[in-house]
């Protein structure tokens, strides 16, 4: 009695979910599979009762039942090989069309043959045990084949999706395996007692009304959109296992055969052939003509496109990444452009701006030619003009005279243009394929032409970067030679002021040890410079030390010379002194420069809170509110006529650097006055 009310629940469940699911508008091929499986458990599900209601009648009913199950089992069969895959492409594969041929022929062959040679029951009414005839075994074996192979495939199914799209689908799978599972259960009897036990209907029913609930709630409750895709290189690695698992089937049907023939010789005669077929087998696996053959009939017959472009682009930016200079980047390029179409070589030619031609940068397994291609040479002009992959195979007499006839030593097989901002920036000459007879599709020429637009934007990326860092060090060069000169120029300013004096004052001994001192000064000033030259940065590093400040002071008047009157208290200053003295001399040869000849320059200095402080005045022409706001410490911005505008960028750049600051007081025809605070030296704090 339980076992008939568990039926009527599935005589109703099941096709009340099968109208949901169409109700929902899913239509597809692995929806429409699963809901005629429901069905069909719906009307076998009904005979099976009818059958335990009237025993009498089993081989009227059981005709209908045994129908009824091979169409269930096929049904969740190819719903497990439909469901969460891309079908444009399974129906490609050889497995799908040998498993629907099959089924079709099991289900043709169960409705021709009369039920009496498929099962037999002498005592039904009392055990509900139905036995199976060799023919029948033959059925029920099929179908368990195809239920482990649909649970396979559900297991499959599950570990291939990613971890979000998992949880989504992981009922569905739930649902349908725990059907696969009931019916692998109450077939179990029939392979290992060649009968059909009908008291486990009722363990089938509450599997089948559990796995119903299950499979209409994650419909309902969950994305069930996941797309599963069998990767190329699972492809491949599966179908040589296949051909290796058929190959030692074919060899140990051989070694069978000799057995059976009962030869004398037969084992050594065995191992021979084992030793032969390993070293045929390694041949042919080791062959990259058979392998490429291999790969492109997989690709024909399995995919719907022949290549992976996510997996192309993954193994390009892992190849790029990887390589550290613009040699290493190109090789990799090259390495990446031969492998899918099985080039034996390739070069890389790129555009040279000083000479206006095509040289030759970086070969892989090619013969290095370093004759440049022209802007004139026909091979360019065509590249220009087409923007297409040029096959070296057809027949192109645009290219006569072309310096690419007199590569036929090497066979070249492709010419790839590598195009930037719409210029030829390069391109790429590959070597002939591995497999000569393949044939190029469009596919090929899609796959280089994506190939050729990453690489080209790598390399000149990386080309931009090396004029870019090399421009900067120009610049950083320059800029410091702005600074020497500067500080040669105030050196020159020295020397002429003294020379100027000379003219009166030669004669003068004061004068002539004055004068020795300043030359002597000046030239340890200028050695230094030159030194400084050799190992040129763009900020000076500083050699702190205690020093008087008035010493720094009076080293810049020998220099500067001319009417400067000094005041001040002494100070111990923490500073760089050749730093200092530059900064130092640059204000005086300024302020001499801006004083009239019978106005004296002012020098005062001592310790103001926790600086040390120096003040330049000068009674020149001063400067605007406005020059000082926007121009004043900017580099190459000056009011002389003849000056470098970079002596106070400098000069603020120096105190900056020892933690010091210079401020300006100044008003426009009446003079300028230059503040220094400097660090105060440890035993002056």
């Amino acid at each position: 009695m339980l076992t008939q009310s568990l039926l009527w629940s599935n005589i109703i469940l099941c096709p009340i979910a099968g109208l949901f699911l169409l109700l929902r508008r899913s239509y597809g091929v692995s929806n429409f599979l699963f809901i005629s499986a429901l069905f069909s458990i719906a009307g076998l599900s009904f005979v099976n009762l009818r059958t335990l209601q009237y025993p009498a009648q089993l081989f009227s009913w059981q005709s209908y039942g045994l129908f009824l199950e091979v169409i269930t089992v096929l049904c969740c069969y190819f719903y497990t090989k439909t469901a969460f895959r891309d079908n444009s492409e399974i129906y490609k594969g050889f497995g799908f069309w040998i498993s629907l041929t099959v089924a079709i022929s099991l289900v043709i062959f169960v409705i021709v043959n009369p039920l009496t040679n498929l099962i037999f029951s002498p005592d039904f009414p009392d055990e509900q045990i139905i036995f199976l005839t060799n023919s029948g075994f033959f059925v029920y074996l099929l179908l368990m084949v195809f239920l482990v192979f649909g649970l396979v495939q559900l297991e499959r199914t599950l570990a291939g999706l990613h971890q979000v799209q998992r949880w989504n689908i992981k009922l569905l799978v739930l649902g349908s395996g725990l059907l696969l599972a009931s019916f692998a259960l109450y077939f179990s009897h029939s392979l290992l007692y060649r009968s059909i036990d009908m008291n486990y209907l009722g363990v089938r029913s509450v599997a089948v009304f559990v796995a119903v609930l299950i499979f209409c709630y994650a419909h309902m409750f969950r994305d069930t959109k996941a797309k599963l895709s069998l990767s190329r290189g699972i492809a491949h690695r599966s179908f040589v296992l296949l051909l290796v698992g058929g190959y030692l089937i074919l060899l140990g049907g051989l070694g069978e055969g000799l057995r059976y023939l009962n030869l004398s010789s037969a084992k050594p005669v065995f191992y021979v052939l084992i030793l032969i077929s390993f070293l045929v087998l390694a041949v042919v696996f080791l062959s990259e003509k058979l392998r490429r053959r291999l790969i492109v009939t997989l690709h024909k017959n399995f995919y719907q496109s022949k290549y992976d472009y996510k997996e192309q682009w993954q193994n390009f930016a892992s190849r790029v990444t990887t390589a550290s200079t613009l040699t290493e980047i190109q090789t990799s390029i090259l390495d990446l452009f031969c492998e899918p179409l099985a080039c034996k070589g390739a070069a890389f030619y790129l555009y040279d701006f000083e000479s206006s031609s095509y040289v030759h940068t970086v070969s892989f397994n090619f013969r290095r030619d370093w004759r440049p291609f022209s802007d004139t040479d026909p091979l360019i002009i065509t590249l220009k003009q087409k923007d297409w992959i040029i096959n070296l195979k057809e027949n192109h007499p645009e290219l006569h005279g072309s310096l690419i006839e007199s590569f036929d030593d090497v066979s070249p097989f492709l010419v790839v243009p590598l195009f930037f901002d719409e210029e030829l920036a390069g391109f790429i000459i590959m070597g002939e394929q591995i497999n000569i007879a393949e044939k190029l599709t469009y596919e090929d020429y899609d796959l280089l032409r994506m190939l050729s637009n990453q690489a080209i934007a790598t390399v000149q990326e990386l080309r931009l970067s090396d004029q870019l860092s090399t421009a900067r060090e120009l610049a950083a060069i320059g800029k410091v030679s702005t600074f020497v000169l500067h500080d040669l120029k105030n050196q020159v300013s020295g020397l002429s002021l003294m020379l100027d004096n000379a003219r009166d004052y030669i004669d003068d001994p004061d004068f002539q040890q004055d004068m020795l001192e300043t030359v002597g000064s000046t030239v340890e000033n200028m050695k230094g410079l030159i030194s400084r030259l050799k190992n040129i940065r763009e900020k000076p590093e500083l050699v702190i030390s205690s020093v008087p400040l008035h010493k720094i002071i009076e080293d810049a008047l020998e220099t500067a010379g001319s009417n400067i009157e000094v005041n001040g208290t002494p100070v111990q200053v923490a500073v760089d002194e050749e730093e200092i003295y530059k900064v130092i001399l640059n204000l005086l040869v300024n302020a001499v420069e801006a004083t009239e000849k019978d106005l004296a320059v002012l020098i005062k200095y001592g310790q103001q809170d926790n600086f040390a402080c120096l003040e330049v005045t000068d009674s020149g022409c001063g400067m605007t509110a406005d020059f000082i706001e926007n121009k004043l410490f900017k580099p190459f911005e000056t009011t002389k006529k003849h000056g470098f505008g970079i002596g106070l960028y400098q000069c603020k750049q120096i105190i900056e650097s020892h933690g010091g600051k210079i401020e300006v007081a100044s008003e426009y025809g009446v003079g300028t006055t230059f503040t220094l605070f400097l660090p105060l030296a440890v035993e002056s704090q």
